[in-house]
């Protein structure tokens, strides 16, 4: 057998493999009854990737209908017990900042993370993973900070950048002393054009009640959660960091697309200047194995010099994040896919300034009873 054909073969099988393991992922099914040993082999190894840009736990409970197939579980027994360990912690974590948030009178809105997990994916602990994202009126913002700084609790820990901290939705985490609990204080559901679409008011207005075994919480509302995925995904590019969005959006369509207002997305997609993103996500769904069914409408791939950013993401996610992306590579996804031009504009207008002069991301409330920037 010549080089090239075994070459084809394998990218065959990789493909193979690739497909699989997303579809298992996004739907919870395999949707095949038997698999040869080199697919096996290539899906252990995806699996690997998947656990180490995820959580060892997560990835495990999701590939867990794969076990079969495999004849051994497709992530390190030891490790996946040891992140759920971790999950099961910060779920208690953030239960407690919950319960006192609501026991004090205020009004928080779940966002992304825990709602998600209890919403979308059974076992919903091995979902819960790093900050808890809290939606809060701008009045309570200070309340919700003097619940918390007599327990120990101070802003920081979030990643340095040139341009200092941009965001106009949120802060850098709040967080405890032993580090175990970061609380993310949002005033709206994301970044700016997200609020052109998709404001606070709207959030509350829609929002949902959650139970929880530990009480009642609420988060958006389906809608709004595939807006606010779709929003995260487009600000992180369709990078690694945007999986638990993705795998989110695609739970959600085959748990609760039949019910989707899509015409409401569709419109508020439109004023937020996020139907681009929302059509490549529903088109990647899809590539990655997705049952088109499943869609509420039909997928669009992007055309024209979108089309190449979004094959380049297809093979990325294929697989499964192998390399990192360079600062290039994200600007041209930022500029032919992920945004428009003029958030696009916007976007870089705000580094440009935090070049001159870098935000801190504390909120004003938190400076205000003197609390300042750690790196001050």
């Amino acid at each position: 057998m010549s080089a090239g054909i075994v070459a084809v073969a394998a990218k065959g099988g990789s493909q193979a493999a690739a497909v699989l393991l997303w579809r298992t992922v996004l739907t919870g099914t395999p949707g095949i009854e038997s698999l040869d040993p080199a697919t096996a082999a290539a899906v252990r190894v995806l699996a690997g990737r998947l656990a180490a840009r995820c959580s060892a736990g997560w990835t495990a409970a999701l590939l867990a209908p794969l076990v079969p197939l495999l004849g051994a579980p497709a992530v390190d027994p030891a490790a996946a017990t040891s992140s759920v360990l971790l999950s099961k912690l910060t779920l208690a974590a953030h239960v407690s900042v919950l319960r006192r948030l609501n026991e004090a009178g205020l009004h928080p809105i779940v966002l992304k993370g825990l709602a998600n997990a209890h919403r979308l994916h059974d076992p919903p602990t091995p979902r819960v993973l790093g900050d808890l994202d809290v939606l809060l009126p701008r009045a309570e913002i200070g309340p919700a900070i003097d619940l918390f700084l007599p327990l120990g609790f101070r802003f920081g820990g979030a990643r340095r950048t040139r341009w200092g901290f941009v965001s106009d939705a949120s802060y850098v985490p709040f967080h405890s002393p032993d580090g175990i609990t970061n609380i993310d204080l949002h005033v709206e559901a994301d970044a700016w054009p997200l609020p052109r679409g998709l404001s606070a008011d709207d959030v509350r207005a829609g929002a949902q009640a959650l139970a929880l075994p530990d009480g009642l919480v609420h988060m958006p509302r389906d809608e709004h959660v595939l807006l606010i995925c779709v929003s995260n995904i487009a600000k992180d590019r369709f990078g690694w960091q945007t999986a638990s969005k993705v795998i989110d959006a695609g739970r959600l369509l085959l748990r609760h697309g039949a019910t989707l207002d899509w015409r409401e997305v569709e419109e508020r997609a439109v004023h937020a200047r996020l139907s681009r993103p929302l059509n490549a996500l529903l088109a990647l769904l899809v590539a990655l194995g997705f049952p088109p069914a499943a869609v509420p409408r039909a997928v669009h791939p992007p055309r024209g010099l979108a089309a190449l950013t979004w094959r380049r993401i297809v093979d990325d996610w294929r697989a499964v994040f192998a390399s990192e992306l360079s600062g290039k590579a994200l600007l041209w996804r930022d500029l032919t896919l992920a945004q428009t031009p003029a958030t696009f504009a916007r976007f870089n207008w705000w580094r440009v300034k935090g070049l001159v002069r870098p935000a801190d991301g504390i909120p004003p409330e938190a400076k205000g009873r003197g609390l300042a920037s750690p790196h001050s």
